[in-house]
């Protein structure tokens, strides 16, 4: 069925969560992975599997089940991924998969995928997640390298001081508008800029000014650096 909508974007807490990824090969090693460096409990279901997942298995880092997939198998399941080579096999997870309405991701095939996984470009604390919706993960690639060239460490190292006043600007100002304005201020003095120039001083008592107009009281970290 064509979709009429594209996806909404949204970030998800995989944390703890049971991931089942159907298929032993190559590109399930690469979505357990993924999958796993965001903190989920993967099961992988498939006949055979590469010597990276055997490895894991070995480790206990991932559970497997040597076997072709079973309806049953989604016991539990809060994500599945299908990446098996066999069409039949992945449209009948994906029905399956809706039947019980876990959401789930066919590899390649977006006509049946419930969620699509997108190029991610992280830096410290920053991820943005890029997407084509499917269309070309080549062009999502392309564009995952150029942003990996404009995002640099400044923008983690500011993310990390404006999240460290969060708390007591919510507690100084009143309003969702006076917090947007506050923390609209500290970005519109330049910090990034000084902080690429490697202005870093500059950059912290630009941040501190901001918190003084505002009389928001310095975060500990904010103090630290300004010490």
């Amino acid at each position: 069925m064509k979709k009429k909508y594209p996806y909404y974007p949204v970030y998800l807490d995989i944390e703890e969560r049971n991931v089942l990824i159907i298929g032993g090969g190559n590109v399930c090693a690469r979505k357990a992975e993924t999958m796993m460096k965001y903190g989920a409990h993967v099961t992988i279901v498939s006949p055979e599997f590469t010597d990276e997942i055997e490895q894991w298995a070995t480790q206990g880092v991932l559970t497997v089940r040597r076997k072709p997939y079973e309806e049953p198998d989604l016991d539990g399941a809060s994500i599945v991924i299908a990446s098996t080579d066999d069409p039949c096999i992945n449209a009948r997870i994906a029905r399956d998969c809706r039947r019980r309405k876990i959401p789930v991701n066919v590899v390649d095939v977006t006509h049946l995928c419930e969620f699509i996984v997108p190029a991610i470009v992280e830096s410290g604390s920053i991820q943005i997640a890029v997407s084509t919706g499917g269309k070309s993960p080549a062009l999502a690639r392309t564009l995952k390298e150029d942003l990996q060239k404009f995002v640099g460490p400044e923008y983690d190292e500011v993310n990390q001081v404006l999240g460290s006043l969060r708390s007591a600007a919510k507690k100084t100002l009143p309003t969702d508008i006076d917090r947007k304005r506050f923390f609209d201020s500290i970005i519109g003095k330049g910090i990034l800029d000084m902080l690429r120039e490697g202005r870093r001083n500059d950059a912290y008592a630009a941040i501190a000014r901001s918190c003084e107009e505002a009389g928001v009281p310095l975060s500990d970290q904010l103090r630290a650096a300004l010490a």
